[in-house]
């Protein structure tokens, strides 16, 4: 543990497993990525096996993620909520023409940790942990509650800045070479939201795009952009609803946002005064059903399709579909994760989780079809059979036009392996299974497309895979060609990874 946050604790020289009583002692094999073990570590030495490809070279893989979900009074109840660390693996040209690599993580220093390490215990309501706060406290607060800062999800840049981000407005930068936390990111705007999509998205001239919620008796999405060198929210688009549906990530094609709202349904009333976890505050509504709404990046105006009633986290792409004449409107097409119920969030609590318990949720790849002129759309299953999540695709197609394949991480069909156990090539247009590449006995989280600088191919680059196996010292980084989907090199970290969920690679070329 490092000095300065073990001075927190107590003068004792303990590691942080030491002092947390509540850390679980017989986590093994690959459930170790559940632990709250993780050390910070300076650059330290990578061992590679095998041949990664040259064009990789002077570049950085980055992993953000949950890593301390344990503390000496208390511990957070579920997968999402464990305090943020991050990680860098810098690889760099080596001996007669090889490669060469080393590790370093750091916390992300945000005063949830802060705040937390003096409290000994989770100091923040989070996702599936209540807040600690009385009544009270939280009624002082209610016009501006106090959220947390644990950026753990995703990293996205405004510009050249790298910011971490969770499912609140509050987004923390770091520097992606040293990883050291540069700070919060203050708003020039007087902009209300309470809940922000985890998944902001940076464009080809450095502007930040994210999807916001202003939680009130009617919830107003706010779709709203940050341009490079500012700090303005820009809203380009708004729009109410009665209740807001659980809002995780959105989708982008050249010409419009679009955002579901699942049949997870807002109770605004409950959020703001039960000082539960954040997800409780949500309710299944199948009557209710589902909606996708498009806003246009052109004037702002928005666009509802009811759909069935799902959940889904993530959108695997979405692009424009020029009508047959090329007169009328384009039709919007959606790829989504999606599952049927809500049974998906009870299922990744931490201790289901470590006691090894498979997910034991269904998720499918649904193809939605928004088209002009209609107020309703209904899906169709691309792949049968196929459970996945976690979605990638070549970075030249995300967002701009159709990829016939995807690459995920996916479940085991027979429903026995705890999270996900292998890498899965979808063909979403041939409606199969095109490839799988998988360790033995191994958690395997998402692949991160990487392209091939300057290729279109939808296959020209590498996936970059983190796994745990229950023989392995520690995380190792599977280098795998998404053509073949055979493995190329291993990365083998020095530490084990905690289980995260989305990770960036930052090239030699990129400012930042």
């Amino acid at each position: 543990m490092p000095r300065r946050l073990q001075n927190q604790f107590d003068q004792t020289p303990m590691t942080l497993a030491q002092s947390a009583t509540q850390v679980p002692p017989n986590l093994t094999g690959r459930l170790r990525g559940l632990q709250s073990t993780a050390r910070e570590l300076p650059d330290t030495p990578v061992e590679i096996r095998g041949q990664v490809p040259s064009w990789l070279l002077g570049g950085s893989l980055l992993l953000n993620g949950p890593a301390l979900w344990d503390l000496p009074h208390g511990s957070y109840g579920h997968w999402f909520d464990g305090l943020a660390m991050l990680h860098r693996v810098r690889l760099a040209p080596g001996d007669v023409g090889g490669a060469s690599a080393t590790y370093r993580s750091r916390y992300l220093q945000t005063d949830d940790l802060r705040e937390s390490l003096a409290a000994r215990k989770p100091a923040r309501a989070a996702f599936g942990t209540a807040d600690p706060a009385g009544f009270f406290t939280r009624m002082r607060h209610l016009r501006h509650p106090k959220v947390t800062d644990n950026g753990a999800v995703v990293m996205a840049r405004i510009g050249s800045q790298w910011v971490a981000q969770t499912e609140t407005p509050l987004l923390t930068s770091f520097d992606p070479d040293t990883l050291a936390t540069t700070g919060r990111i203050v708003y020039d705007d007087a902009e209300v939201i309470h809940v922000m999509s985890a998944h902001g998205m940076t464009d080809a001239q450095g502007t930040y795009w994210n999807v916001g919620l202003e939680v009130g008796p009617k919830c107003t999405y706010k779709l709203f952009k940050i341009v490079q060198g500012s700090r303005r929210r820009e809203v380009l688009a708004r729009w109410s609803v009665r209740q807001a549906g659980y809002l995780h990530a959105f989708a982008m094609t050249p010409t419009h946002a679009i955002v579901w709202q699942p049949a997870m349904r807002l109770n605004a009333i409950k959020l703001a005064l039960s000082g539960k976890g954040f997800i409780d505050s949500f309710a299944w509504n199948q009557a209710q059903g589902s909606r996708v709404d498009a806003i246009s990046l052109t004037d702002g105006s928005v666009r509802s399709w009811a759909v069935p009633a799902m959940t889904g986290f993530h959108a695997v792409q979405a692009w424009d579909e020029p009508s047959p004449d090329g007169r009328s409107a384009a039709t919007l097409v959606l790829d989504l994760c999606t599952n049927d119920g809500p049974e998906i969030f009870a299922a990744l609590q931490m201790e289901r989780l470590r006691a090894g318990q498979p997910v034991g949720v269904q998720h499918r790849v649904q193809r939605y079809r928004l088209e002009p002129g209609r107020s309703d759309a209904q899906p169709r299953t691309l792949v049968e059979g196929a459970s996945v999540e976690l979605p990638s695709v070549h970075g030249a197609y995300w967002g701009k036009k159709q990829s016939r394949h995807a690459w995920f991480a996916g479940f085991d069909p027979e429903g026995k392996a705890p999270m996900f156990d292998r890498t899965v090539k979808l063909d979403l247009d041939g409606g199969r299974i095109a490839g799988t590449w998988q360790r033995e006995a191994a958690v395997q989280m998402e692949p991160l497309f990487v392209d091939r600088p300057g290729s279109t191919a939808e296959d020209d680059g590498v996936l970059l895979v983190p796994t745990l196996a229950e023989g392995d010292t520690g995380t190792v980084i599977g280098v795998v060609d998404p053509a073949s989907m055979q493995c190329l090199a291993t990365l083998h970290l020095p530490q084990v990874v905690p289980f995260g969920f989305h990770a960036a690679f930052k090239p030699a070329w990129m400012p930042g």
